[in-house]
């Protein structure tokens, strides 16, 4: 099956150099997990493996170890707890099945309050940016911190303040007005993901993907594969979503083109399988 990577994407598969080793190529921790989703992670952290990640961080709780040992036996592990100090990482990616709690509340402001760096925010951690600033002017993220939001139409809405149905009917509109509200890259994920840019002047209409991809856990997929281009690519971070958002949608018409099950596993080995062929 052929690829045709998109002109805003091309940028963020450059070739691996010939002396790279697991720091170069990029870092990523990814935090998140709960004892009602401990797999949330594990899942992102697949995705960051396959889409080329160097190193692997995980900070989760417990009850996410063994599935973490089984499914990305080389990712480090930090227990989650609300003093929780994360490794450091080109990019962080939190909120995958984190819950939304006192706790949880206080480890995403401590993580993201006056912090510099590269952050995917996603999930609940959209959920509790949105009870602090859904129907506020929004956050302003501090000098040197580079954010990208990824929700979907129910998160959208609540980080806006929205109905569902007004940020369904006017999609485009939805991801400019949270693109403008949090100085945030923004990934509105759905059929044709779009992806804006943090100042609101470029945006990506996604054309890989199908319905057989309307799955559990894709979303945490995606966010691992996300942080691990832009870790890798250190670049912009519209570049690097829309890399992001188009090779896991590829990944799914392949999976799906060569009759596989699209389970989070076999779209994040066709997730490897791609990266290491792309024509560049």
């Amino acid at each position: 099956m052929k690829v045709a990577i998109p002109d805003e994407a091309k940028g963020a598969f450059v070739p691996r150099p010939r002396n790279a080793n697991k720091y170069t190529v990029g870092t990523v921790a990814l935090i998140g997990g709960s004892v009602h989703y401990p797999h949330a992670p594990v899942m992102a952290a697949m995705g960051a493996r396959a889409a080329g990640a160097g190193l692997v961080q995980l900070v989760v709780p417990d009850a996410s170890r063994i599935a973490a040992g089984v499914w990305v036996p080389e990712a480090t592990f930090t227990k989650l707890a609300t003093t929780c100090v994360p490794p450091k990482a080109d990019v962080i990616a939190i909120g995958m099945g984190l819950g939304i709690n006192v706790n949880t509340q206080a480890l995403v402001s401590r993580i993201l309050s006056g912090s510099n760096g590269r952050f995917v925010v996603d999930a609940d951690a959209l959920g509790i940016l949105a009870g602090w600033y859904g129907k506020t002017d929004g956050y302003d993220p501090a000098q040197g911190q580079e954010l990208v939001l990824t929700p979907h139409e129910d998160e959208a809405a609540r980080l806006l303040g929205w109905s569902r149905e007004k940020v369904s009917s006017d999609r485009r509109a939805a991801a400019i007005g949270i693109a403008d509200r949090y100085g945030a890259t923004v990934v509105l994920k759905g059929p044709e993901t779009l992806v804006v840019s943090s100042d609101a002047k470029k945006i990506y209409v996604n054309e890989t993907g199908n319905p057989c991809m309307a799955l559990g856990g894709m979303g945490d997929l995606l966010a691992g594969v996300l942080a691990a281009r832009w870790a890798y690519s250190k670049r912009d971070a519209f570049e690097a979503s829309c890399a992001a958002v188009w090779l896991h949608g590829a990944a799914g018409d392949e999976t799906v083109a060569r009759g596989k099950d699209p389970s989070i596993a076999n779209i994040a080995e066709t997730i490897g399988e791609m990266r290491t062929r792309i024509p560049l």
